[in-house]
């Protein structure tokens, strides 16, 4: 991955999508803007479990788009779920994109413009789609041949729903994109060395279990199972369980068809990494939320 910098703000972006003039993207830090600890400074979320101020929030997003030197775009999120559900972006439904404004606290949510999944998919010129993460799987695809890109957000429970494959699948029915020409990039998050792991968690990916709400759907059941790498370390006092989100994504990533020279995984780990990223296991739950933020420009 490359670094940049922007005054005080760090963020950074994969290196095999710099060969390409039409996409934008920032996988930020959480170093630069206004945030006070625990959330200090880049946080972009007021969410339940997050209890910075609007001001703040509303200062960090803007200061990401002008990061990116994308001011000018409308921005549009989505509520994140934890599932595989995935919504496309485009100007002839109800969409919010007022992400780095005010207006998006102060004016009420109509049903219709409220997104709950875990991706969002778009062909949409000059929108900037944003999610916001602390130790869950930033993924952002993009295919130069149709012009598509998407953005997903893979914690264990997507991923043990097959969020990533199930966005490739929306792309290819969605917009004609071929498996084999989507560039994937899968973002800092918890690594293997931090993300300890119940049984209950290894018996979901493996199909011993199903969840009791939005189970996973039988066409990624066998893929989810595939592709799920876990391992165990020896300590002291047990044995810990570990879950390698990385590598589960990338092979789900792989048996949706992509060719593996096209996949790029930062193997950053969060929770290694507080004094650069957010990390809600690192920072037992009391943290902020970094922005992952990807556009396909004029």
């Amino acid at each position: 991955m490359i670094e940049r910098q922007w005054g005080d703000i760090c963020y950074l972006q994969f290196n095999h999508y710099l060969q390409f003039s039409d996409i934008t993207h920032g996988i930020f830090t959480r170093l630069g803007g206004h945030s006070q600890a625990p959330y200090w400074a880049l946080n972009t979320s007021t969410s339940l479990k997050v209890g910075d101020s609007v001001a703040n929030v509303i200062r960090n997003r803007q200061l990401t788009l002008q990061a990116l030197e994308r001011t000018a775009y409308p921005c549009a999120t989505l509520w994140q779920v934890h599932g595989a559900d995935i919504v496309t972006f485009n100007n002839e439904d109800e969409w919010r994109t007022d992400w780095a404004h005010y207006s998006y606290y102060e004016q009420s949510w109509m049903p219709q413009s409220l997104h709950k999944a875990d991706a969002i998919i778009t062909q949409q010129r000059g929108i900037a789609l944003a999610l916001s993460f602390a130790d869950c799987v930033p993924i952002v695809l993009y295919d130069p041949v149709v012009q598509a890109i998407g953005l997903a957000h893979g914690g264990w429970r997507g991923t043990a729903r097959g969020i990533v494959a199930a966005t490739v699948e929306a792309m290819c029915l969605q917009f004609g994109c071929h498996p084999h020409n989507i560039y994937a990039g899968i973002g800092p998050s918890i690594g293997a060395c931090c993300y300890e792991v119940s049984d209950s968690v290894q018996d979901l990916f493996l199909g011993r279990s199903s969840f009791d709400d939005m189970p996973t759907r039988e066409q990624y059941r066998g893929l989810v199972r595939d592709s799920a790498v876990f391992s165990t370390v020896h300590l002291p006092a047990k044995v810990s369980l570990r879950l390698n989100l990385w590598e589960t994504n990338r092979n789900q990533l792989l048996g949706a068809g992509l060719m593996a020279e096209h996949i790029e995984v930062a193997e950053i780990c969060t929770s290694c990494n507080i004094d650069r990223f957010f990390s809600h296991r690192g920072e037992h739950g009391k943290t902020g939320r970094f922005p992952v933020i990807v556009a396909l420009d004029k």
